[in-house]
């Protein structure tokens, strides 16, 4: 049936067409204006991860990164690439805006080799967050970010590279894929563990995750003061525990 022109309904049909029509990504972009990190993806090429499947989590970056208003004085982007060893793809403010960084993550070069998951943590707590590679170290106003992907178990050691990156104010998010260990995870992620912790069966279901891991990185938080933290002992609080500011 027709709908008359100029009739509520016709109003009411064209916003909602106008909201659907691409502006998701803006909708997800103005809730995340109030947080701005030091952003860096910590991404595992080893040669389990593969060619193909590598192309997926090019991708996934690219479209993580839409969330964000990107540039200079909001979230800085990184990108670092492990297996046997990390080296840096682009560190921290290299690139000044959303489309520059989403056109890098797109060309960033795959490896293979094996998992050195401990080193490449060690290696961005040093370096990745440094004012060197572009990062605020020290201004509260931009929390520190690391998003790792990985799909199997870690050839060296994991927890104390993690304990030491969480020490240094690093808010680690941890996504498995595959054979990626459900234990080694929980190591690396920050507390608390179910909001920084996410496994997927394959690459193909990697953004399945998007939305929520979106959700979480939009998330205001603090660490709670004793006094206020009661039973939560002081950690961190994230979604339906957090404390908004």
């Amino acid at each position: 049936m027709a709908v008359p022109r100029g009739s509520p309904s016709a109003c009411l049909l064209w916003i909602l067409l106008l909201w659907g029509g691409g502006g998701g990504c803006h909708a997800q972009r103005a809730g995340c204006k109030s947080v701005q990190y030091d952003l860096v993806f910590l991404l595992d090429t080893s040669s389990s991860v593969g060619k193909e499947d590598f192309e997926k989590v090019r991708q996934w970056v690219a479209n993580l990164v839409d969330t964000f208003e990107v540039g200079p004085d909001h979230t800085r982007v990184g990108v670092v690439r492990y297996s046997d060893r990390p080296t840096t793809a682009f560190e921290l403010g290299h690139f000044r805006s959303r489309e520059e960084v989403k056109a890098a993550a797109r060309r960033i070069t795959y490896y293979g080799g094996n998992t050195n998951t401990g080193d490449a943590l060690r290696y961005i707590t040093s370096r990745s967050f440094s004012a060197q590679a572009g990062g605020r170290p020290g201004n509260r106003a931009f929390k520190q970010v690391a998003i790792l992907l990985t799909d199997g178990r870690s050839q060296d050691l994991v927890l104390d590279a993690a304990a030491a990156a969480h020490a240094a104010g690093i808010r680690i998010f941890a996504v498995g894929v595959g054979a990626a260990l459900k234990e080694e995870l929980d190591e690396i992620a920050s507390e608390p563990k179910s909001a920084h912790v996410f496994h997927v069966s394959d690459f193909n279901a990697i953004d399945k995750i998007r939305g929520k891991l979106r959700r979480r990185l939009c998330e205001k938080f603090r660490s709670l003061s004793k006094e206020d933290a009661g039973a939560k002992n002081g950690m961190m609080l994230y979604g339906d525990d957090a404390a908004w500011l």
